[in-house]
């Protein structure tokens, strides 16, 4: 028997026998922040590898080996920002037999640049975001928010996209904590900074393997967006360590839905 579906598209159940309840509300109930990831979550970024190699073909072997290397970083912890682009960079270097300071001013004069550009020209922001931004950067929203990236320059591409950035939205990115997602750390300073404890904070983001299992290493809920797009697995956060019977580790709590169910869950909260 298939549950009742609301208008936002999601399964209702009855707890009273009388008023079905929207499953994804109850995520709300202990919750009191939100970190968003910005690529794929605040806007659709398919294609964007394609676009920032056709703007200089010549580029692409570098552009590739940037992607390598980044995935190779995952959950790594550098502890400062200095130290995290020194690894990364010298990494970087090796894989295109080029110099750690010759890579670094590609990456920041070239490359970053690039991508702000490709993003203006050919990506719009989520339907609703911008006003959702607004009064989550409100002094009254019960909800407050920050934006986690992997990549730089945060506030210039949510720019570049068309957004603008209220001043109650705190923007991350690994300048900000010299660690990579699914790392734990940069996801507990922000509850911190938020004045959070990890388990009032929702993670939302469309990877499961950086976005959840970053919430699953700090002990917070995930909210998954469905894009339509395959990702790389399927998080099991029963996967855990077993000692004197008893599961060491934090368990994930997860959701899941598509983007205008998630805003008018969202804006329903703050209302």
């Amino acid at each position: 028997m298939k549950l009742p579906v609301n208008e936002a598209g999601y399964p209702e159940v009855s707890t009273t026998g009388e008023q079905p309840v929207n499953v994804c509300e109850r995520m709300f109930e202990t919750i009191k922040g939100v970190i968003f990831d910005f690529d794929g979550t605040l806007y659709d970024n398919q294609n964007i590898a394609l676009y920032m190699v056709s703007v200089n073909p010549i580029t692409t072997l570098r552009i590739w080996k940037e992607r390598l290397v980044r995935s190779g970083f995952a959950g790594r912890d550098f502890m400062t920002p200095d130290k995290y682009y020194r690894a990364f960079f010298t990494e970087l270097g090796k894989a295109c037999f080029c110099p750690p300071e010759r890579l670094r001013s590609w990456y920041f004069n070239n490359y970053m640049p690039r991508m702000i550009r490709v993003l203006k020209k050919n990506y719009k922001p989520r339907p609703g975001l911008q006003e959702l931004l607004v009064r989550m950067g409100s002094s009254s929203s019960p909800l407050k928010a920050a934006v986690y990236s992997d990549y730089p320059l945060l506030r210039e591409r949510m720019e570049a996209i068309g957004l603008s950035v209220p001043e109650g939205i705190r923007l991350y990115g690994p300048e900000s904590f010299g660690a990579q997602k699914p790392a734990p750390r940069p996801f507990l300073q922000i509850a911190k900074s938020l004045g959070l404890q990890p388990e009032e904070i929702l993670v939302i983001g469309d990877r499961e393997d950086t976005d959840g299992l970053g919430a699953l290493n700090a002990g917070m809920r995930f909210f998954c967006l469905e894009t339509g797009r395959k990702r790389y697995y399927r998080l099991d956060p029963y996967r855990r360590k077993k000692i004197d019977g008893n599961m060491q580790g934090p368990t994930l709590l997860m959701y899941a839905g598509m983007w205008d169910g998630l805003l008018s869950l969202l804006l329903r909260r703050i209302s």
